[in-house]
């Protein structure tokens, strides 16, 4: 609840951020790239855009029927009035119809909270799936300048003469220099404004989601044998994880593609050609060597290396918790 409440203070305060951020990506044009990359053929982040809104969509139908089930199937088996979370009422809620509304409001409360963490995974990775097919776009740009015109061109001899000299083949090249430059501080300056508006906010919902997946982890070794509980409990642990993957997965892309316009600005075909062109690629290339990583709090880098040291911490508190529960369990019976 404490995490669904800091997304939506986040929201709500940065609304006007955001609305800016969203103004600066009006520029960024992604229809035109292409499904695979032309030289790994791994899927670009273009193609990506258009599937988060469906996998957020799919997430939370899926979360929402099986709570759906879970709570149908506890409601009308369950003998001592359980409800969907643990509280506690200065008042007595096994009566009937206040259990029944406690209970509704419970299911409506899970719903909301769902309905948030998913607006906030899909903002976030539509957010970063931009910036990183931009990313792509300027790799593939740069990689495009060539010293030499499309061999596919219709001209014949004496027009492919003139037009193939040595001036006419630099001016172009520069051209195409000076918009890659011109893209790559657009993103730039787009990838500074995401870095100032998340990192306040990915520290808390770290930190938040931390706590969350201690306490999952928690609940699943006291309730180890209660079928309902743990079945629950897993699902909150596993919807807790893939958000944190989510976020630390798409950090770790942009990562990974602001590093990879050094390697394509050197890829180029920059032998031979005049000084001033080479001056303008090394400023790419020196632009791009200061390394940028989206952070929380600006301390923790949001990247895979956070999530397995998350995923390792939990899986060893909860090792240590069924150790505390045998131990406490074999001294009961002794």
């Amino acid at each position: 609840m404490i995490t669904a409440l800091w997304i939506r203070l986040f929201i709500s305060f940065r609304k006007n951020a955001i609305l800016k951020l969203l103004l600066l990506s009006d520029p960024f044009e992604w229809g035109d790239q292409p499904a695979r990359d032309r030289n790994c053929g791994r899927r670009t982040m273009a193609s990506r855009i258009p599937q988060i809104p469906l996998f957020t969509k799919r997430m939370c139908i899926f979360i929402l029927v099986y709570y759906g089930i879970h709570s149908f199937v506890r409601f009308m088996t369950g003998d001592d009035y359980p409800l969907m979370f643990n509280t506690y009422y200065y008042f007595v809620v096994s009566y009937s119809p206040v259990y029944e509304m406690i209970y509704l409001s419970q299911i409506m409360a899970a719903a909301v909270y769902i309905l948030t963490f998913a607006n906030s995974i899909g903002l976030y990775g539509s957010i970063m799936a931009i910036t990183c097919s931009q990313l792509e776009k300027l790799r593939a740009n740069l990689l495009d300048i060539r010293q030499e015109l499309d061999s596919g061109a219709e001209t014949d001899t004496e027009e492919w003469r003139e037009v193939q000299t040595s001036q006419e083949v630099f001016c172009r090249m520069q051209e195409q220099l000076n918009e890659c430059i011109r893209h790559h501080q657009q993103i730039i300056r787009f990838m500074r404004v995401v870095e100032e508006i998340f990192n306040p906010f990915l520290v808390g919902l770290f930190l938040l989601l931390m706590c969350g997946i201690c306490l999952t982890a928690f609940s699943v070794a006291m309730n180890w044998g209660d079928l309902y509980s743990l079945s629950e409990a897993l699902l909150i642990y596993c919807f807790l994880m893939l958000m944190l993957c989510v976020y630390c997965r798409f950090g770790e892309e942009l990562t990974n593609q602001a590093e990879s316009v050094r390697h394509a600005a050197w890829g180029c075909d920059w032998v031979g050609t005049p000084v001033q062109f080479q001056r303008c690629l090394l400023f790419i290339i020196a632009t791009a060597n200061k390394e940028f990583r989206l952070t929380a709090g600006k301390f923790v880098t949001v990247s895979n290396k956070t999530l397995i040291n998350i995923f390792n911490q939990t899986i060893s508190f909860f090792m240590f918790l069924i150790q505390v529960k045998d131990k406490t369990e074999d001294n009961q019976n002794t």
